[in-house]
């Protein structure tokens, strides 16, 4: 019997010693393509990856009103993602385009849903080296909110709670993401077809490493057990 998010939750908090296991092996391949995607390392994901998790085994105990498990959960691992930039200097105090800073209500009420969009359609394929190397050129936030909607297809619901922002601000991002992430694609063609090589082809923050993990495809590294959980 295959049981729900919120029935494991349950399970777990009624001392089932199986239910907090499932639910890592299910939403492991999500936290570590955040992480990894994020961080372009795969040691600082799987750090990121482990102590999500560790987090979320002491905080569910005392946690009250939880909507759903996996925003919840993906709210963690972001903000582990955030701190560690921060530390790292990697990713300064972030601005919207027009000033305001991360979380604040967005001025544009409502924006027209652009779905369905071919770019939109490449984002939730298998990602290569271009789209690889414009994602990571974008804002530490705007990538999240890509990765998590079009890689990890989160609702819009779901992704304003785990972003912790408004429903427009959320909309709001993704229009922009994918503006951004447009223009880099653009650039990158055109510059192949000038007879330059392709931005893409300089090493990036995503394209460290011998991994690239996405959705468990075929030749990619699995991250690695979460410590003290079954494999």
């Amino acid at each position: 019997m295959m049981h729900t998010d919120d029935e494991l939750v349950r399970l777990h908090l009624q001392g089932d010693k199986d239910a907090f296991p499932e639910l890592v092996r299910r939403h492991l391949r999500a936290i570590y393509n955040l992480a990894y995607r994020s961080t372009g390392d795969v040691m600082e994901a799987e750090n990121i990856v482990q102590e999500t998790f560790a987090r979320a085994y002491v905080a569910l105990p005392r946690t009250r009103n939880l909507a759903a498990f996996k925003p919840w959960l993906l709210t963690i691992a972001i903000n582990l993602c955030r701190n560690r930039a921060r530390r790292a200097s990697l990713e300064p105090h972030w601005r919207e385009p027009d000033g305001r800073s991360e979380g604040e209500e967005d001025p544009i009420e409502q924006l027209p849903d652009p779905e369905p969009d071919p770019l939109a359609q490449v984002l939730a394929g298998e990602a290569d080296a271009e789209l690889e190397q414009a994602m990571a050129e974008l804002p530490l936030p705007y990538r999240q909110a890509l990765i998590l909607r079009y890689m990890e297809g989160l609702s819009y619901e779901e992704l304003s709670q785990a972003l912790n922002l408004p429903l427009n601000t959320v909309r709001t991002h993704l229009f922009r993401a994918k503006e951004r992430l447009r223009q880099a694609l653009v650039q990158q063609q055109e510059g192949e077809i000038n007879g330059m090589p392709g931005r893409a082809t300089a090493p990036g923050p995503l394209s460290r490493g011998a991994a690239q993990p996405h959705r468990g495809g075929a030749g990619r590294r699995a991250p690695r057990p979460v410590l003290g959980l079954p494999e």
